[in-house]
């Protein structure tokens, strides 16, 4: 089973404004002279500045093509020193990540996954809740991502699982499968999705069982609900057993 994971940035990062895709004309050269001009506007040692150019615009360029958003320029003074600061903790993510040395057993217990509140789920789902979870630049930042992992619209024998899934999944626009089964936890918000082509109420936390055949799906998606999950170890042996071999889980 193949998992990808996505790094949201902060809202208000002060370099990009995410109403434009990237564009070509911004070159190496004009990042180099920003940096330039950085360093006396910031005050900042010139070799540290430029130091710092070269992971800077490969990770620049990097989350640029990636992203679809354009940069903002220019930057001066404490937007400088935040930038730089930001750009630090997005290397240190992916620094973390490349070299992940997974223990040989699961390092939690049971009652690691105890909450404050153990009351049953289904009392808090049982009113529909219209409204989305994250902010307008995620969805449109997800969406896109979809748009480039998920198979063509309309592919032949494609099956999508939308796991903790509700009134939208935030699919491309006009997306459609032969099959997509959302699962959640209110009927009426899964009624009201319309991408789905059909939908099952389980609470994960009480029955991890899901209940399709093996080798069923595509892809799995879950959006902003994995950490709710009282019984993830369960949860992901079930995913990998219903996905199709070569088949792409989606954790968001």
């Amino acid at each position: 089973m193949a998992l990808r994971f996505a790094v949201p940035l902060p809202r208000n990062l002060p370099i990009f404004t995410s109403s434009c895709s990237c564009s070509s004309s911004v070159s190496a050269l004009s990042i180099s002279a920003k940096l330039q001009r950085w360093s006396r506007e910031i005050k900042a040692p010139r070799r540290f500045v430029l130091g710092i150019g070269g992971s800077f615009l490969a990770q620049f360029m990097n989350m640029a093509s990636t992203s679809g958003v354009k940069p903002s320029w220019p930057l001066r003074g404490s937007k400088a020193r935040l930038l730089l600061r930001r750009m630090q903790c997005i290397d240190d993510v992916i620094a973390a990540l490349k070299n992940v040395e997974w223990p040989e057993q699961f390092p939690f217990k049971e009652e690691d996954f105890q909450r404050f509140d153990e009351s049953a789920d289904s009392i808090f789902y049982e009113a529909p809740r219209f409204v989305t979870h994250i902010d307008d630049p995620a969805i449109a930042a997800l969406t896109k991502y979809y748009a480039k992992v998920f198979p063509p619209s309309n592919s032949l024998g494609v099956s999508i699982l939308d796991m903790c899934s509700s009134w939208v999944s935030h699919f491309p626009a006009g997306y459609k499968q032969e099959r997509i089964v959302g699962m959640g936890m209110n009927e009426e918000e899964l009624k009201r999705n319309p991408v789905l082509t059909e939908y099952v109420v389980q609470d994960l936390n009480v029955n991890p069982k899901l209940p399709f055949e093996d080798n069923s799906f595509d892809v799995i998606t879950n959006v902003v609900s994995v950490d709710y999950l009282t019984k993830p170890l369960d949860v992901f042996k079930e995913m990998s057993r219903i996905l199709k071999p070569g088949g792409l889980a989606i954790m968001r």
